[in-house]
């Protein structure tokens, strides 16, 4: 689940003036190296528990394997916010690690201070990078939201810990009342209306949706909506327009209809598991929190699906999940670093790490690895949630993004609260999420 934190002391601290960059020549003598010896790296991350396992794994199978002695030490910093807190202190330190596990506002915010190496030139070298072929392999929009317009359309980033936004169905009370899983919003909103169950007292005992309050869901939305997140020109929103508005309207009508609430931390997970709540949305990477509640609950059964559309057709959601950025350094660390990082979204890395952590899988080509083949005959749901990668687009990259995140969050919590109406609270958000935006040019 995406942490966010707008640290704005902090960025002011580490923040280096700098102008947008030009485009990187197509060629870096830096990325054309040979090792001459042995390399330590120490890469930070923000992976706990069974994700952290299935990371330790993969890096114990690289240092023992590479046959270039090169040794990754990898070391949790916490979850993402206090990730990110670390990474802009090691900034204003001079010790920064050699790479990090980074959202892309984070690798944004990173770059006022111009520490984070350009990876076009290595994915492109010929004697270090990689194919024509296995470019393609990797899904465009993995490149996409790691290449950043406003710093030249530099590669900054590299897909890491992959997901996409999606909608958690209860398929049991689907069953019970006759419907399918919604296909539109309007079919979702009439779905959730019906599942509604109270006791004698006129409580509610078995409610619809649970709202999400984090930014990712409601972009989601806007996509699924028909919208954008961003203008042409990336320096103004699009979201709060009738898209955005309409978000929050469903939330508004879902509060006040008495078929949509908001949950106490990770309270829907467990509400749907005993049968308490219909559909939620959350991260792929939700997966495993799910089975390990289905494996103790007798009888519950659930899905993975798409988010209701305004146009099926269409279909759209958000891709996100943290990538890995490589610091500037030594041209060995930094050549060790995209080895270590190449190697790590191989098809059979990227197949293993996705049936053990849960996330997606980087390549396509994963798909035919018998090792994916076999989780997902375990786990349907990850297959659900890989077959939507073709449909998912990612979020924007802009500076100032960490911060409108926080806005957003904002929005939604007024609306639920009952402390604004939709169209106060959308105008407001995107009047401070401009400004943000002018100001971070």
């Amino acid at each position: 689940m995406r942490l966010t934190a707008a640290i704005v002391t902090t960025l002011m601290l580490v923040t280096a003036a700098c102008s947008t960059a030009a485009p990187a020549p197509q060629q870096s003598t830096e990325a054309d190296i040979s090792l001459s010896g042995p390399v330590s790296l120490t890469l930070w991350h923000a992976l706990s528990g069974p994700q952290q396992v299935a990371l330790d794994a993969m890096v114990k199978k690289f240092n023992d394997t590479n046959g270039k002695g090169i040794t990754v030490t990898a070391l949790n910093q916490g979850n993402y916010t206090q990730l990110y807190q670390k990474t802009l202190g090691a900034i204003q330190a001079g010790a920064l690690p050699d790479l990090a596990h980074a959202y892309e506002s984070f690798v944004a915010d990173y770059m006022k201070a111009d520490v984070v190496v350009d990876l076009g030139p290595y994915k492109d070298s010929a004697k270090n990078g990689l194919t024509k072929q296995s470019q393609d392999d990797i899904y465009k929009g993995y490149y996409d939201t790691n290449t950043f317009p406003q710093y030249g359309n530099k590669l900054l980033s590299w897909p890491f810990t992959k997901s996409l936004a999606v909608m958690y169905v209860n398929d049991d009370i689907l069953k019970e009342i006759g419907k399918p899983t919604p296909k539109t919003w309007d079919e979702f909103e009439a779905t959730a209306a019906a599942v509604v169950k109270k006791d004698a007292s006129g409580k509610v005992i078995r409610n619809g949706f649970a709202l999400n309050t984090d930014a990712s869901y409601f972009n989601a939305q806007v996509y699924s909506r028909g919208g954008s997140l961003m203008a042409a020109d990336n320096k103004t929103v699009a979201w709060n327009g009738k898209e955005g508005l309409a978000v929050l309207q469903m939330y508004d009508r879902g509060i006040k209809g008495g078929w949509a609430y908001s949950p106490a931390g990770f309270d829907y997970q467990n509400d749907m598991a005993a049968g308490k709540l219909a559909f939620f949305l959350s991260s792929t990477s939700t997966v495993p929190f799910m089975k390990d509640l289905a494996d103790k609950t007798p009888n519950f059964h659930w899905s993975i699906a798409n988010l209701p559309q305004s146009d099926p057709t269409k279909a759209k959601t958000v891709q996100f999940g943290a990538n890995v950025a490589v610091f500037k350094s030594t041209p060995e660390k930094q050549l060790a670093s995209w080895l270590f990082i190449k190697w790590f979204t191989e098809t059979d890395q990227s197949a293993q790490f996705a049936s053990t952590s849960y996330y997606m899988p980087v390549r396509a080509s994963a798909a035919d690895s018998q090792v994916l083949k076999d989780y997902w005959a375990k786990v349907p749901q990850g297959k659900q949630g890989f077959d939507l990668i073709k449909v998912s687009s990612p979020e924007p990259n802009v500076r100032g993004q960490q911060d409108i995140r926080d806005v957003i969050l904002n929005a939604i919590t007024s609306v639920a609260t009952g402390k604004a109406t939709p169209d106060a609270a959308i105008k407001t958000a995107g009047d401070k999420s401009n400004q943000i935006l002018a100001s971070a040019q």
